[in-house]
């Protein structure tokens, strides 16, 4: 097993069809924990990204949205550039 010297300050998670929701937000809260300062939940089956900055805080982008704005981490995504495939 690799063993980072850090851990990074942003974690995408893609969610598949055999995944829960809880499961992933319970990694989340373990990241957050760890110092991780912001994670994204990508839900390609919905086109739609949540960006949590805290465990219990998250905005939702679709593609009703022009870009995914991470404010934590000062990204700004287009989000058809995530859904393209």
């Amino acid at each position: 097993m690799v063993k980072m010297p850090e851990m990074p300050l942003l974690v995408i998670e893609i969610i598949s069809p055999s995944q829960s929701i809880d499961s992933l937000l319970a990694k989340f809260d373990a990241y957050f924990e760890l110092g991780v300062k912001s994670c994204w939940l990508v839900m390609p089956s919905l086109d739609i990204v949540d960006v949590y900055s805290q465990p219990d805080q998250h905005k939702s982008f679709d593609m009703d949205d022009t870009e995914i704005i991470d404010e934590v981490m000062d990204i700004h995504l287009p989000i058809q550039k995530l859904f393209e495939w």
